[in-house]
């Protein structure tokens, strides 16, 4: 976990690719049945069809205690060429916009409407990057869990409330800004989502949350997240997968992702 605003920073995987089949890692170590839960899982979510046919992913990361917001990005990402479009409004109410592809990491910052030089906006790119890596996880991470460099464990089943959850853990291979991050995963035997997350980062920060699902282009994506005390929500917006936008969303800094419906 990142600590910026809001603490609400948890990393994942960097090479995150939503399109193409599983695929295996000679170095993974990934017990029977937890590969089995993980099928399930992506089926559930929509199958590998869904993520072969996703091409835009629009989506926010609003983080709220009470009637204060504390985080309030947005995203644009073409998954397909990795152009990225990500807004941020500040404390003092600007707006940043940072325009960059996910493969480089380089492209142009503005704050306030006005450009911030290219020899000063390292520090806002790498942000923006680390931003798309950290919410990406909290909109989609259930997709990931097959990935190479990812380690399962079947841990066994729990009940919460009425409801029996198979027990994963997550561990990572050098992979990821925080590849230390440890997660138990909680998937309903019965709709076969992930309902719940417990993690130990390797900053030790620990954090407890649970899952809501939207629907979009035939796949299920992360809608909302909810503390397990229960002061703190992180939604994601109106998520969307669309197959086709304006250009200029990736290139005009005057436009707002508020206008792509």
């Amino acid at each position: 976990m990142r600590k910026k605003e809001g603490r609400f920073w948890v990393c994942g995987l960097v090479a995150f690719c939503l399109a193409g089949p599983i695929r295996l890692s000679a170095g993974d170590r990934k017990d029977p049945k937890a590969v089995e839960v993980a099928q399930a899982l992506r089926q559930a979510l929509g199958g590998d069809d869904a993520w072969q046919k996703a091409h835009f992913v629009r989506f926010d990361f609003i983080v709220a205690q009470g009637p204060a917001t504390l985080v309030d990005r947005s995203h644009l990402w073409d998954q397909w060429t990795g152009r990225y479009r990500y807004e941020e409004r500040l404390k003092d109410g600007r707006v940043k916009i940072v325009l960059f592809n996910t493969a480089t990491k380089k492209g142009q910052v503005f704050l306030g409407g006005t450009r911030v030089p290219d020899g000063e906006a390292k520090r806002d790119l790498d942000d923006a990057y680390a931003a798309y890596i950290n919410d990406m996880w909290w909109l989609a991470m259930p997709w990931k869990w097959m990935d190479p460099g990812v380690n399962l464990k079947y841990l066994g089943s729990t009940t919460r409330g009425h409801e029996t959850d198979d027990e994963v853990e997550l561990t990572f291979n050098h992979v990821g800004l925080t590849p230390g991050d440890r997660y138990h995963a909680l998937v309903s035997r019965k709709s076969h989502l992930m309902t719940h997350w417990d993690y130990v980062l390797q900053s030790h920060e620990k954090g407890s949350w649970d899952w809501e699902y939207g629907e979009t282009h035939g796949m299920k994506l992360a809608s909302n997240h909810r503390s397990s005390d229960g002061k703190t929500t992180i939604n994601m917006g109106v998520v969307r997968v669309l197959d086709a936008i304006d250009d200029a969303f990736f290139t005009d800094p005057a436009r707002r992702l508020a206008e792509l419906k």
